[in-house]
């Protein structure tokens, strides 16, 4: 849309506007980058009421970020799948009386709940229905980063600056009793020093292997730390194999709530994981974190001095924007070859761990 344009748009609002609706509903991942993009609308309108719409499993999160007052969700593959369902939710959102809309989610499927949605102002990305379904487009570069800084672009004509890039997270206060219950139920003490362990991932080839993280647990215990898998519903096998590679249990919340899970993340000294949204939830509660990345690009994102990336030097790597369900070169060696070693170097790097590298057997 021409800049001549924007006035005439904006002008059908006030500004600031009472009422913003950000939609986000892709993974649990994309719903933490979208804390940015809160931190800037509410930092430029201090007034303006700000509600997130998310799928419904991934609320929790929503719920954690700073500034947001109210979550609404879309069950796009469930209840609320298929053209009625689009329409069923935007009669929900029409209910709300928002005067603005931003989508950094580049779905047709989102840009037409946009359109069907009558929001006075309606600003996302040009590609393919979001030229009809926005009023304020951005086009969209396949591949420009990082993706933040290209998200914040959307809030440019509208005259709202950007608070930086930090992911920003709170941890969930009615938790806090979930924790303390986990904490006498395991004979855990405030002085325990949790090590995180994010052990999957939504996409197979984005998890590093069970045997290296059996490994990394072994020798954490060895000196005193504490590791605690966190996980999916799914992911209960890949606990359950690298119990059996350490032959002897490990503290398991995989399965938990997205609540509880960033409750303990919170508590965490540090966290180690692959390319996932429990990963990228414990840097956004400002948890060291090492993230290790295998098909995806970590050169998409932003990181702070508390994050250490780990990637393997092959040439087929990055290979995939979510990650392929298997490797297509057949060895998975953009995960495989990022060691134990590696990662306790790198928990060392950003964080006061003391431990010999040495030390860990593979």
């Amino acid at each position: 849309m021409k800049g001549t344009h924007v006035k005439p748009v904006l002008e059908s609002v006030p500004i600031p506007p009472k009422k913003v609706i950000v939609m986000q509903t892709a993974y649990v991942g994309d719903v933490v980058f979208t804390s940015p993009l809160v931190r800037a609308i509410r930092s430029s309108w201090p007034q303006t009421s700000v509600s997130l719409l998310v799928q419904p499993s991934y609320r929790e999160v929503a719920e954690c970020i700073p500034g947001v007052e109210r979550v609404l969700t879309f069950d796009k593959r469930k209840s609320e799948s298929g053209f009625w369902g689009l329409l069923k939710v935007s009669r929900k959102i029409r209910k709300e009386n928002f005067d603005m809309l931003i989508s950094p989610h580049r779905s047709h499927r989102t840009a037409l709940l946009a359109k069907f949605s009558s929001v006075p102002v309606r600003i996302g990305y040009s590609r393919g229905l979001g030229r009809l379904c926005y009023h304020l487009r951005r086009k969209h570069t396949p591949g420009e980063s990082p993706i933040i800084s290209y998200d914040l672009k959307l809030l440019e004509q509208i005259g709202v600056e950007p608070m930086g890039t930090n992911l920003e997270l709170s941890a969930p206060t009615e938790q806090k009793h979930y924790v303390e219950e986990l904490f006498r139920r395991n004979r855990l003490t405030e002085d325990t020093k949790l090590v995180g362990l994010c052990i999957g991932a939504h996409w197979p080839t984005k998890r590093w292997p069970a045997v290296y993280f059996a490994s990394l647990s072994e020798s954490l215990i060895e000196r005193g730390y504490q590791p605690i898998m966190l996980g999916g519903p799914n992911e209960h096998s890949i606990a359950a194999a690298i119990e059996g590679l350490l032959k002897m249990p490990l503290l398991s919340c995989v399965g938990n709530s997205f609540s509880e899970s960033a409750a303990l993340l919170d508590r965490c000294k540090m966290v180690v994981g692959g390319d996932s949204g429990l990963t990228h939830m414990a840097r956004a509660l400002g948890v060291p974190t090492v993230l290790i990345f295998g098909p995806t690009d970590h050169r998409i994102h932003t990181f702070s001095d508390r994050n250490k990336v780990l990637t393997a030097k092959v040439r087929c790597r990055p290979c995939s924007h979510h990650g392929p369900r298997r490797c297509p070169e057949h060895h998975h060696d953009c995960m495989r070859l990022i060691s134990p070693e590696e990662v306790l170097q790198a928990l060392k790097d950003i964080s006061n761990l003391q431990i010999p590298i040495s030390s860990i057997r593979r």
